[in-house]
């Protein structure tokens, strides 16, 4: 039998405003739970994405409709966590259709709460979250999954652009999606690269907290603040003669891109608490699931920063953009997965599934689903059941605006891949001249 019973240890994240969100907050803490709660959605993405939560608890108000699809892509970050849906009242329901057709939620109570049954409900959902991700730690990510695989034109191109970069010594750019591989690139470009005998150094500037960063980054010495009592070598000085990897760059703060960009022109950093500059040989590549050109117009990054990464640049397609992929990667993580374990194999229609399904948190989202599918198949069949798919189970209804703009990027997406590339064969199979093209590139945020 589960034990239901809350831990310290554990943690449960509330997304929500106003009285009510407070009320249960209250109930919650009254019984044990320990609670992170925000009101930003920025926030709510970074606590998700940095701490491990077994329960997620959210306040879908009336205006606006939810985009659910937004939840789907951080939840395939932990298929484990049990979300928990708080609806207004029940004729909710009718105006939302898109939450009847997802199954991302564990379980949905309506307003005005019964705090009896809702707190029975988050401890049976954290009882089998826990046992989840008990199970899902058993079967440790593969080793030997660190290459690209597939052999559409996208990821084709995407090889023979490593290749390319990776015999330079500038920055690099790498842009798309969570969850598409930005850090396996990178990772591939080291390899590659002059410095593969030095380290790779990867850091996630979204979840060092400000007040560390510039230590973590360039270091300090002793005495530099309190409780520094001994001399610390920050990570790019540890890359020296390696690589540094800078992922989620749009999150670093702004206060302190002016040291990232001095370091890039001068090659040189001071720890913090010394004058003395110290010269560092490490490159640099950088990575973003924002739009960058965005942030400097809103103030958010700075310019003259933008420029200098902006040198080389390499793009990571979605996983539904390269479908022709989605088989052999499937295929690859099932065997990693059952290596020293029952053969098991996918049926036919849930190959299909996974062809139809649009796939948010991309290749990542792919293998844990697979992770999860092996645990919980008993026989050597994994069907769309045990991947917790089902045809049109995601066709969820959007304006004509929506509908039209995602055509139009799919449509100039498959136009560039199928012309190997090549700006003026893809505006003429189009149908349109070279300029409007680079319009359209722009407004979808395509990198050219």
């Amino acid at each position: 039998m589960l034990d239901h019973s809350p831990h310290e240890s554990r943690s449960i994240l509330v997304f929500g405003k106003g009285e009510s969100a407070q009320e249960l907050i209250d109930q919650l803490k009254d019984n044990g739970w320990q609670i992170f709660f925000t009101q930003e959605k920025s926030q709510f993405k970074k606590l998700f994405q940095h701490h491990l939560f077994e329960v997620v608890v959210i306040f879908l108000s009336a205006e606006p409709e939810p985009v659910i699809t937004e939840y789907e892509e951080m939840a395939s970050l932990n298929m484990a966590t049990k979300w928990i849906a708080i609806i207004p009242h029940e004729n909710w329901l009718e105006d939302h259709p898109n939450f009847l057709f997802s199954h991302l939620f564990y379980d949905y109570h309506r307003e005005p709460l019964r705090y009896d049954y809702f707190l029975a409900t988050v401890g049976h959902a954290f009882g089998m979250a826990e046992l989840q991700n008990k199970q899902l730690n058993q079967l440790q990510v593969p080793q030997d999954s660190d290459d690209i695989i597939g052999r559409s034109q996208a990821t084709v191109h995407i090889k023979r652009t490593i290749n390319k970069i990776a015999m330079e010594d500038a920055t690099v750019l790498i842009t798309g999606e969570s969850g598409t591989g930005k850090e396996l690139a990178a990772r591939k470009i080291h390899q590659r690269s002059r410095r593969k005998q030095g380290p790779f150094i990867a850091i996630n500037c979204a979840a060092i907290p400000e007040t560390l960063f510039y230590s973590e980054l360039f270091g300090h010495e002793k005495g530099a603040f309190t409780n520094a009592d001994s001399k610390k070598i920050g990570r790019i000085e540890a890359a020296d003669g390696g690589t540094v990897f800078l992922d989620e760059i749009g999150d670093l703060p702004i206060n302190l891109q002016v040291n990232l960009l001095r370091f890039l022109e001068l090659n040189q950093i001071e720890r913090l608490g010394s004058v003395k500059s110290i010269t560092v040989d490490c490159r640099i590549i950088v990575a973003t699931n924002v739009n960058l050109e965005k942030a400097v117009e809103d103030g958010h990054f700075r310019e003259d920063l933008y420029h200098r990464i902006n040198v080389l640049t390499l793009h990571m397609p979605a996983l539904r953009h390269r479908r022709q992929d989605i088989p052999e990667l499937a295929n690859h993580f099932l065997s990693q997965f059952c290596e020293g374990h029952m053969h098991k194999t996918f049926t036919q229609r849930c190959l299909n599934a996974m062809n139809q399904y649009r796939w948010p948190g991309n290749v990542r989202e792919l293998m844990n689903r697979i992770r999860r599918a092996v645990i919980l198949s008993e026989g050597n069949l994994i069907t769309e059941k045990h991947m917790d798919l089902s045809f049109n189970n995601h066709q969820n209804i959007v304006s004509l605006k929506e509908a039209k703009d995602k055509a139009e990027k799919e449509s100039l997406i498959l136009s560039i891949e199928k012309s190997g590339y090549n700006h003026t064969l893809a505006a003429k199979n189009l149908g349109i001249s070279r300029t409007s093209l680079y319009r359209l590139l722009n407004k979808h945020n395509i990198p050219m």
